[in-house]
């Protein structure tokens, strides 16, 4: 019995943190050249009636993920005449699935009992990092489910994830004897 329920507690926290991110960018593209960045706009998209995240906390925590990944890939933050130009689109919306869970919430082997439906917010946060004449040069597209209490964790991965191809590598830290 403790097998069948770590299952279900593993399948519900997998399902609650599912995540999908796609990277476009030209692979052929030398990006030696650019040193700085600058943050452009930044929109929330989610109404504000059907927010459940606070948007300038929303904001500082992107702001913040963005500019952290950027600055261990090498570049610097300046305020004008930026080598690229950082904006992004953030939002969710309420979204549910219907499911066959069985009469044990996904046993396998078990002749289910009917359908199950569950509420979820579903998260996009699409990052776009163009060169000064506008041409998009990285885009991180992410589509994820969470709740108010991981999004902080959820926008950190996505950018973490979304920045582990750009070509300049993170600086690593040399240890101390």
């Amino acid at each position: 019995m403790k097998f069948i329920l770590s299952i279900f507690l593993f399948a519900a926290v997998f399902d609650l943190s599912a995540q999908s991110i796609e990277v476009e960018y030209d692979k052929k593209k030398d990006m030696s050249a650019y040193k700085t960045f600058q943050f452009g706009e930044a929109e929330v998209i989610t109404p504000k009636d059907k927010r459940v995240f606070d948007e300038a906390k929303t904001r500082a925590i992107a702001n913040g993920a963005i500019e952290r990944e950027l600055k261990e890939r090498g570049l610097q933050r300046v305020d004008s005449n930026a080598h690229l130009i950082v904006s992004y689109i953030i939002g969710s919306m309420e979204r549910s699935s219907v499911y066959n869970a069985g009469p044990l919430g996904g046993t396998p082997g078990v002749v289910s009992s009917g359908a199950t439906m569950r509420d979820y917010n579903e998260g996009s946060f699409i990052i776009d990092l163009n060169d000064r004449s506008g041409n998009l040069i990285w885009r991180v597209n992410a589509v994820s489910n969470f709740t108010e209490a991981n999004m902080q964790v959820q926008l950190e991965q996505t950018v973490d994830t979304g920045f582990r191809k750009f070509p300049n590598k993170p600086k690593t830290k040399k240890s101390k004897k």
